[in-house]
C-alpha cells in the first residue's frame, strides 16, 4: 500500500461538514494522484476517479449486482427459492413497507466500501452508490415516478454528532436530483437513540428499533406515496419501523431504495 500524506487520511473530527471534507479530499488529489480504495493502486485518470468515489473500473466490476429472480417484497435475490414469490425473511417478518429495491448484494468488495462510507468519512463514495442505485432503477424500468416524496432514514442526534453526516441523506440528495423528485428531511424524525443494529441479532434488531421514529407535519403526508432511502437492507427492521410511522401518519404507498441487500 502506498504511503499516504495526511491530506488523504480520514478526517479525525467528525463535526467537520461533508462539503469541507470533500474540499480537503479534492485538494489532496491536486497534490497526489487519486488511488483506488480497494486495490490501493493509483489511478491514471484523475478526472474519472472522483466521479466513481475513488474506485477503479476493475474493482467496480467486482461489485455483485442484484439480479432476478427477486422477492416481490424486498427484491432480495431468491436463488433456489425462485419458485416462491417472497424470500424467507419477508415471509417470516412481513415488513411494513410495501416493497423495496436494492441495487447490489451485500458482499465484498461492496461491504468494505459501505463501511468506509458510513464510518470512514469517505463521503465521496456516494457518487458510485447513487450511480448504482439509479442504474438499477433504469435497468428494470422501476416506477420511481409514482413517489410524491423521498425521505432518508434519519440518524439520532447523538449518532449524527458522532459521525458528522447522515449517509442516507447524502444518497437521497443525489437520487432526488437524478430523478427530479421532492426530498424532505423534516418529516421522518428519529426521536430516540438506539443501539447500533449491527451489534444485535435478528430478534433484537426488531425490538431495538421499535418506536424509534416519529413524524412531524403529518398533514403533509396524507395519501402521499413515499420512498425511503437508506444504504443497506438486512433484516428490514429499521425500514419497516420507519414505514410503519409514515403509514400511521396517513402516507399511501411506502417503498424503500437501498444500495445493497444482504443475500
Amino acid at each position: 500500500m502506498p504511503s499516504l500524506c495526511p491530506l488523504t487520511r480520514p478526517f479525525p473530527d467528525a463535526n467537520i461538514s461533508p462539503v469541507l471534507k470533500e474540499f480537503r479530499q479534492g485538494l489532496s488529489r491536486l497534490i497526489y494522484p487519486p488511488y483506488c480504495l480497494l486495490c490501493k493502486r493509483f489511478s491514471k485518470d484523475t478526472r474519472a476517479a472522483p466521479l466513481k468515489g475513488f474506485v477503479c473500473p476493475a474493482c467496480e466490476e467486482k461489485i455483485l449486482l442484484n439480479k432476478p429472480p427477486f422477492c416481490v417484497r424486498c427484491s432480495r435475490y431468491l436463488g433456489k427459492d425462485a419458485q416462491n414469490s417472497r424470500c424467507r425473511e419477508c415471509a417470516r417478518t412481513d415488513p411494513a413497507f410495501d416493497f423495496a429495491w436494492s441495487a447490489c448484494l451485500y458482499a465484498e468488495p461492496l461491504k468494505t466500501l459501505i463501511h468506509s462510507f458510513k464510518y470512514g468519512q469517505k463521503t465521496g463514495l456516494r457518487h458510485l452508490f447513487i450511480d448504482l442505485m439509479a442504474s438499477f432503477v433504469r435497468t428494470y424500468d422501476l416506477d420511481i415516478a409514482q413517489f410524491d416524496l423521498m425521505v432518508p432514514v434519519p440518524l439520532s442526534s447523538t449518532r449524527l454528532r458522532e459521525r458528522g453526516y447522515n449517509q442516507a441523506r447524502l444518497l437521497s440528495e443525489g437520487i432526488a436530483k437524478e430523478f427530479s423528485l421532492s426530498l424532505s428531511v423534516n418529516h421522518l424524525i428519529r426521536r430516540r437513540h438506539t443501539q447500533p443494529q449491527t451489534l444485535l441479532d435478528e430478534k433484537e434488531r426488531w425490538t431495538n428499533i421499535e418506536g424509534a421514529f416519529t413524524i412531524k407535519y403529518s398533514e403533509a403526508l396524507a395519501q402521499k406515496n413515499i420512498l425511503i432511502i437508506d444504504d443497506l437492507l438486512t433484516t428490514g427492521a429499521t425500514a419497516s419501523e420507519a414505514a410503519r410511522a409514515l403509514k400511521m401518519s396517513g402516507a399511501g404507498t411506502v417503498g424503500l431504495l437501498t444500495v445493497a441487500v444482504t443475500p
